[in-house]
């Protein structure tokens, strides 16, 4: 290796400069003291470049060899870790599955109920501020509608005032048509105020918490109520025991469907019975019924049913009103013609008892 072509080319390149550098030193000590420290700097380059190039020509390809124990080890080495990343992807993707499936379980519960808990944030990191998102959603938009009910309901209230004025200045007409058209125009104007009024109430009763309520005294007083003011109703059947409900909801219920069936049909009736898992409160009635193909569309604010050539008063918010506070008390509101003639409205919830 010392004969090498790397070690001939620095050889030669350093004896040229030396030489060069000694060929005429000069008459002045300063330049025969530069020269020299020239002369000693082309020496140790050439000595380092000379070094350097006969350690490149040393690195030479060598053999290395595994034997098979080395081998089956690394083998072993890589399957276990392969099968640690495979776990840890598969118990995070089952984390997930778990938590997206308790998830959606929650908001299909919460989608009915106003008074439903906020849905649990404690899961993994993604569906943990998946629900914390939505429950933020939730409430702002729950400040909104009541924010919107209670401006609603304060406008509506206001409102009383001048159709009270209106109405008294209608009694000084002298024209009897017009002012019995002026009657039936007020009349209307306040059922559409008495239903704000209520929408802005229900929105309150949705909220209501639960809590232990004696069912028969509540429907007693009730139908008593409905007796004081002249209009006869029948009450049937009895639920022999406290039950947790929302006695606001569970009144406003009751008496929307009560007064639907007043409005409409004649000898009406409170029927109340305990079911195995449930509480069924049905109002009934012998009026005239409605169409079969209105009945889904009797259940949407503002709509009323055609039941007969006669016009009734009403803002069509009865029923609207009735199911939603159904639902909010994880209930079902049922509508539907009787066979024996007339119309029932069935009102059934989970039975819990105090």
């Amino acid at each position: 290796m010392t004969n090498s072509p790397l070690k001939s080319i620095g050889t030669r390149h350093a004896e040229a400069a030396c030489e060069e550098l000694s060929r005429d030193p000069g008459p002045t000590e300063p330049i025969r003291r530069s020269r020299a420290i020239a002369l000693t700097a082309v020496r140790a380059l050439a000595i380092a470049t000379l070094g350097q190039n006969t350690h490149a020509s040393m690195l030479v390809p060598m053999p290395c060899t595994i034997n098979d124990g080395l081998l089956w080890l690394l083998s072993v080495s890589m399957l276990v870790g392969f099968t640690l990343v495979t776990a840890f992807l598969g118990l995070k993707f089952q984390a997930h599955r778990v938590g997206a499936g308790r998830l959606a379980s929650a908001l299909e519960r919460v989608s009915g109920d106003a008074r439903m808990p906020a849905l649990d944030e404690t899961g993994s990191g993604d569906i943990g501020r998946l629900a914390r998102a939505i429950n933020t959603v939730r409430r702002r938009q729950a400040e909104r509608e009541a924010e919107h009910l209670d401006v609603q309901a304060a406008y509506a209230h206001d409102l009383r005032t001048p159709l009270t004025r209106m109405g008294l200045r209608c009694e000084l007409l002298e024209d009897s048509a017009a002012r019995t058209a002026m009657e039936r125009d007020l009349m209307e104007m306040r059922e559409l105020v008495e239903g704000s009024i209520a929408c802005a109430r229900m929105q309150h009763s949705m909220n209501e918490p639960l809590q232990r309520v004696d069912a028969d005294g509540l429907i007693g007083n009730l139908v008593r109520n409905y007796r004081d003011s002249g209009r006869a109703i029948a009450l049937d059947g009895c639920i022999g025991q406290p039950v947790v409900a929302c006695p606001l909801a569970l009144r406003r219920v009751l008496a929307n469907l009560i007064d639907n069936a007043l409005r409409y049909g004649t000898d009406v009736r409170v029927c109340a019975r305990v079911d195995t898992k449930c509480l069924v409160l049905a109002v009934v009635d012998s009026g005239p019924g409605i169409k079969p193909t209105q009945i889904d569309a009797v259940l949407s604010p503002w709509i009323q049913a055609q039941q007969s050539h006669e016009e009734k008063p009403g803002s069509g918010l009865g029923l609207a009103i009735a199911r939603r506070l159904a639902q909010s008390m994880q209930g079902e509101l049922h509508l539907e013609n009787r066979l024996s003639g007339g119309f029932e409205a069935r009102l059934t919830l989970p039975l819990v008892v105090a």
